[in-house]
């Protein structure tokens, strides 16, 4: 009977871990050399591919659809306007899925988990150099995309991007 009740414990413990939302991991990096000073503009520009492991998707191309605004609306709040002509930096985003690593947790849930990837990769227009590279992972539900989430990455992500000063110089964020 003792041991009846531990693999209960066990099973009630394992499924609420799995529904446990993890935290989304974000990192934001500008090249050493970038002189962000000389940056007014920005512009879009064709995807890149999600790093390795990460493949894309319907869901991470429904998923990139709806960065595009959010990365637009955060440069704005930093000070740049967008030019759809040529901007003095250009902006890649990147959006992938791919499985999480956990042995045993898909017999848990009953499906496999999921982990999201989404890249902002912004280039230097007249040299082509990448001057700032930003990621966010996250597990997440394949079946639907969380906006909540999604804003929340981006937030992150650009929180290290300089920020313009009404003067239009480039700053510390």
């Amino acid at each position: 009977m003792k041991w009846m009740a531990v693999v209960l414990l066990g099973a009630v413990t394992s499924c609420s871990a799995a529904t446990v939302p993890t935290k989304a991991v974000t990192t934001g990096v500008a090249a050493p050399n970038a002189s962000f000073a000389s940056y007014h503009t920005f512009s879009f520009g064709l995807s890149d591919q999600p790093k390795t492991g990460y493949e894309v998707t319907a869901r991470s191309l429904e998923v990139q659809r709806r960065l595009r605004p959010l990365v637009q609306e955060a440069l704005q709040g930093r000070g740049y306007q967008e030019d759809d002509t040529k901007g003095d930096f250009v902006v890649k985003l990147a959006t992938g899925t791919g499985a999480v690593l956990r042995p045993g947790a898909e017999r848990v849930v009953g499906t496999p988990l999921a982990q999201g990837y989404i890249g902002i990769d912004i280039y230097d227009a007249s040299s082509g150099g990448q001057v700032w590279q930003g990621s966010a992972f996250a597990e997440i539900d394949p079946e639907k995309v969380d906006d909540s989430l999604l804003k929340m990455g981006v937030a992150h992500m650009l929180a290290t991007f300089p920020r313009r000063d009404v003067a239009g110089v480039a700053s510390a964020p």
